[in-house]
């Protein structure tokens, strides 16, 4: 019993090992399927996965540190365009500076203007202006010389209004300045006032301070004989010619 109990098993085994070896038959073996025709299977051959592309190897970052979006993503810089070449440039030439105007300046080739009865150089005949009166004086004629008429001596630059300033004795040492006359050709000399004379009180009157003649926009005023003294214009005197009227002390300026 025990025999064929043992033989059954083993049928059955080859029994269920049938199926899965006639799957793996070659194809010239085959086996009978129903029916009576020989079934053959064929092995299944797959083709193999196609070879994965080796990754490309990424750029070292560089070397001041690691990857940076701005830095590394950004187009290379354009060279900065080069500096044009510098345009010469020429300085003006410098303009000299002016040349202070000398007041003792010699005038060689001029005479000097002859001491003679007349007054006011080249402007003789134009002392048409309105008067300046003197704020000082006292009225009527002849008034500031306690109404004695005052009468210059020939014999001295300005008939001795200014100074007594002998002619014979006049030396440039004395001299404060000069006007001159381009067109006659003279020269005026200028002499700095003596305190205590009728010229002195005359510029202080009008509060005027002499000056050394010469420069331009002077207070020019002429006395008796051709005589010339030049002052610093104030609010009372501005710049131009002046005629002394010695009966009245006032000044009457050139037109």
């Amino acid at each position: 019993m025990m025999h064929r109990i043992s033989l059954g098993a083993c049928a059955l085994a080859v029994a269920i090992a049938l199926p899965s070896l006639t799957v793996a038959a070659p194809r010239s073996g085959g086996y009978p399927a129903a029916g009576g025709a020989v079934r053959t299977t064929e092995p299944v051959f797959r083709a193999a996965p196609p070879a994965a592309a080796a990754p490309q190897a990424r750029p070292a970052p560089p070397a001041g540190g690691g990857f940076n979006f701005n830095r590394d993503i950004a187009p290379p810089a354009r060279p900065a365009p080069a500096a044009p070449p510098p345009v010469a440039r020429f300085a003006p030439p410098a303009r000299p500076a002016p040349v202070a105007p000398q007041p003792n300046r010699p005038a060689p080739a001029y005479r000097r203007a002859p001491n003679t009865n007349a007054s006011g150089g080249q402007y003789q005949g134009r002392f048409i202006g309105p008067i300046v009166r003197n704020p000082h004086a006292p009225g009527g004629t002849w008034g500031w010389n306690h109404g004695v008429a005052w009468r210059p001596a020939p014999v001295y630059w300005g008939g001795g209004f200014w100074g007594a300033f002998a002619l014979a004795a006049l030396s440039d040492a004395l001299l404060f300045g000069s006007v001159i006359d381009d067109q006659d050709q003279l020269i005026y000399p200028s002499y700095q006032i003596q305190p205590d004379t009728p010229g002195w009180d005359l510029l202080q009157d009008y509060e005027l301070q002499q000056t050394p003649c010469g420069p331009p926009n002077l207070v020019v005023i002429w006395g008796p004989d051709n005589s010339v003294i030049c002052a610093v214009p104030n609010d009372q005197v501005g710049p131009g010619n002046y005629q002394v009227d010695p009966s009245t002390f006032t000044l009457v300026p050139a037109q």
